[in-house]
């Protein structure tokens, strides 16, 4: 790593750049862990009943950008506020390894919610493999997958350093040396090249499943004859109607995670891209890598603002937890306001029992 990470070099960015971005992490930082915090609470809480995998693996991304909020953005934004690292060499590697793991986790999540929706949509005889006991089993491939390519740089693949503008870390893309180039080029592959290409090849068979949803003859009499819906699949065979059926229960779900997908690539691409240029091209100049940072770190919000918007399901769940709270606090109420409308009677069973008490002492 290295050694001159103090923030000391003259090409670094401004006092006014590392105050806008200090200022941004923080905003960003707290808005991340309010909202992941609360879409977990939901999630946990809110007794959600609609496919208990899809929640899990839902479950799993709040909580690793959660995970990221807390712990790596309160570093780098004092250490911005401050205009250089405030911490030691080790805390930055350790930064590194956190950040880009838990990245990595995100993003073989949203792959696997891409094949969950092509298997709901498109292979529904593996739909087996979305039961709630192979939940543990997923979950531990993702991040085994995950720890797979993030921790070779702890044992000499390559190592986390400092980002050109020194108050954050991660992999060193502008190394020059063999073991940086083939880790490099290696990660980008495995961990966003593969990823986005099973992501594409599950929503586009997906998609294409739902346009023959609305083509097919089913989808065609439904909208167009007036038909009521038990009449119009009495004239279809079961299999038919059950296939049509899952697709557009589906849809919106699927929508969402598409959503999800995409905001995730929107914040994350421009960084991969300019990766890619530091590692074949050259560096660029520090200011040139802050845009592209702070979009890829703007995802641990953007994703849970997306399912909270887009999810009727998850804004359901919202409304009867407020509900059912609202219902515990009610009869609590009542009972405060039926004591306090009965003084009289309190008053003369106090009066009555100290009455009781004077007279025994002359008996």
């Amino acid at each position: 790593m290295d050694t001159n990470a103090t923030g000391e070099s003259p090409d670094l960015l401004s006092d006014t750049g590392y105050l806008c971005v200090g200022i941004y992490l923080s905003i960003l930082g707290l808005s991340s862990i309010c909202v992941n915090g609360f879409v977990i609470l939901i999630l946990l809480k809110g007794k959600a009943k609609h496919n208990v995998m899809h929640n899990i693996l839902l479950l799993n991304m709040a909580v690793t950008d959660f995970l990221i909020s807390i712990v790596a953005y309160p570093l780098s934004a004092s250490s911005s506020l401050h205009g250089r690292w405030l911490y030691s060499e080790g805390t930055c590697i350790f930064y590194g390894f956190w950040v880009f793991s838990l990245a990595v986790g995100n993003m073989n999540t949203l792959a696997v919610i891409a094949i969950c929706r092509y298997i709901i949509a498109v292979r529904p005889e593996y739909s087996y493999l979305l039961e709630k006991k192979n939940a543990k089993y997923i979950l531990c491939m993702i991040w085994i997958y995950s720890f797979m390519w993030t921790s070779p740089p702890l044992v000499g693949w390559s190592t986390y350093t400092f980002e050109a503008y020194r108050t954050s870390c991660t992999i060193n893309w502008a190394g020059r040396s063999i073991l940086d180039k083939t880790y490099n080029i290696t990660i980008t592959v495995t961990c966003f090249i593969v990823h986005v290409s099973i992501c594409s090849f599950s929503y586009f068979h997906v998609i294409k499943r739902h346009a023959w949803a609305n083509n097919s003859d089913i989808g065609l009499a439904l909208r167009s004859s007036g038909r009521n819906l038990e009449a119009t699949e009495r004239t279809f065979n079961l299999e038919t109607v059950v296939s049509y059926h899952k697709v557009t229960t589906s849809r919106k779900v699927t929508m969402m995670c598409f959503a999800m997908l995409t905001s995730y690539l929107i914040a994350w691409t421009p960084y991969t891209f300019l990766s890619v240029w530091i590692m074949f091209i050259g560096d660029v100049k520090p200011w040139v890598h802050v845009l592209p940072t702070m979009m890829a770190k703007s995802s641990t919000l953007t994703n849970a603002i997306v399912y909270g918007i887009l999810s009727s399901k998850f804004r359901e769940s919202v409304k009867l937890m407020f509900k059912r709270n609202m219902n515990r606090v009610a009869p609590m109420t009542t009972n405060i306001n039926r004591n306090l409308s009965e003084p009289v009677a309190t008053s003369s069973r106090v009066q009555s029992t100290g009455t009781t008490l004077q007279h025994r002492p002359q008996e």
